[in-house]
């Protein structure tokens, strides 16, 4: 079996729990009902697995112990004999990816703030499968210094939500809206609208302001693998502190990041300035038109609810951040030439598409917000962003 090419590579696309599309001679199939037993199912699953497999493997994240990996040709022969499992993130339990891969994911803040992170995760008696910080809370950003502490901002990945959220309304009925009275149930149908996070706002949590997203795993993977909403992909595609790791997510990522570098990469070949010269290729342009990316299309900005220079402090005081989290990309992408895209996606279109995608996200999500933080906390968020553009953080 051959192994797949570097711009296939970004190619594979999986979905939620009970539909899986399988990839065979470079296109998807149509979602199939997990629970089936088809041995034809089976055999594109063990193929799909193997090329995954053989990616990882192959991959220009190579370090002198990947292919020496003892144990790994065992884990890979393990994986595909529990091919019968139809959900990928099961699929993923027990295979270890090799030591190093995706390492640049792993980004060291400082130890005080990393304690207070974890204190806050251990709060929860939900159990939480992947989670991570980001934002001003999480990383300097320009414009915070000598200021009030900014909220934490948690993304907190889950295999049943309807279960965290039966747990978590139990243990804190006050983070949660007068939503909470339809229950568990109504609670998940209600997080799957939009980007498929119900973020509960304003909430303290050991002794610490903090918002946090509550999202599924199959979710975070369609997102990173589709490019389906762009809300967590994009997220992703700039340093964020990972304070419990997932293999799925994280073999998902790498390669949401090398979509992003290969976007960057063709727009600063392209694109011309106001002078009508092209931009210099730099590492902080290079970063520059990444974050720029999830931002494309966003009716905050339309509305004036975000800085228009937020790219740019983003970049400013976490510069070192990005050059790590990209180190390994920067390298396969850009020194190496490769390009990675998902399925649909093209350079002629790409620009559009994620305008088209993130709109209508960002629209789904404002809304939502209001019903499931509550008109209060609604217009305290509000407030405060607008609060921020006008003191330019």
């Amino acid at each position: 079996m051959n192994v797949l090419s570097n711009k296939s590579i970004f190619r594979l696309s999986l979905r939620p729990p009970l539909c899986m599309r399988m990839l065979t001679t470079g296109r998807l199939y149509s979602t199939v009902d997990s629970r089936s037993n088809n041995s034809a199912l089976s055999r594109k699953k063990e193929e799909l697995f193997y090329q995954m497999g053989q990616i990882i493997r192959t991959s220009s994240f190579k370090t002198d112990k990947i292919g020496k990996h003892s144990n790994y040709d065992q884990d890979l022969s393990s994986y595909l004999q529990r091919c019968n499992k139809a959900n990928h993130l099961e699929a993923f339990d027990g295979c270890h990816l090799p030591s190093k891969f995706g390492s640049n994911q792993n980004i060291t803040i400082d130890s005080t703030i990393e304690h207070e992170l974890q204190l806050i995760l251990s709060h929860f008696q939900a159990p939480i499968d992947f989670a991570f910080g980001y934002g001003s809370g999480v990383f300097k950003q320009y414009g915070y210094e000598g200021s009030a502490k900014p909220q934490i901002d948690l993304i907190l990945g889950v295999k049943n939500p309807i279960k965290f959220h039966e747990i978590n309304m139990r243990q804190n009925p006050t983070h949660y809206s007068a939503l909470r009275w339809c229950g568990p149930t109504v609670i998940s149908r209600c997080q799957d609208i939009g980007a498929g996070i119900y973020f509960n706002p304003f909430v303290t949590i050991a002794g610490h302001e903090v918002k946090y997203g509550v999202v599924s795993l199959d979710r975070v993977i369609e997102d990173l693998s589709t490019w389906d909403s762009f809300y967590l992909a994009g997220r992703l595609q700039k340093p964020v502190k990972i304070l419990k790791e997932n293999n799925a997510i994280k073999y998902w990522n790498q390669l949401n990041l090398k979509g992003a570098a290969t976007i960057a990469k063709h727009l600063l070949r392209s694109t011309k300035n106001k002078q009508g010269h092209k931009e210099e290729f730099n590492e902080f342009n290079f970063y520059k038109k990444i974050t720029g990316l999830s931002y494309l299309g966003d009716i905050r900005y339309t509305l004036g609810g975000e800085n228009p220079n937020k790219v740019k402090n983003i970049i400013n005081q976490n510069f070192h951040n990005f050059q790590i989290y990209y180190k390994p990309i920067y390298e396969d992408v850009i020194l190496n030439d490769k390009d990675y895209l998902p399925l649909g996606y093209s350079m002629e279109n790409c620009l559009k598409t994620l305008e088209r995608h993130i709109r209508r996200t960002s629209v789904v999500q404002t809304l939502k917000g209001i019903l499931t933080a509550g008109a209060t906390k609604s217009v305290k968020y509000a407030w405060n962003k607008k609060m921020k553009v006008w003191m330019g953080k």
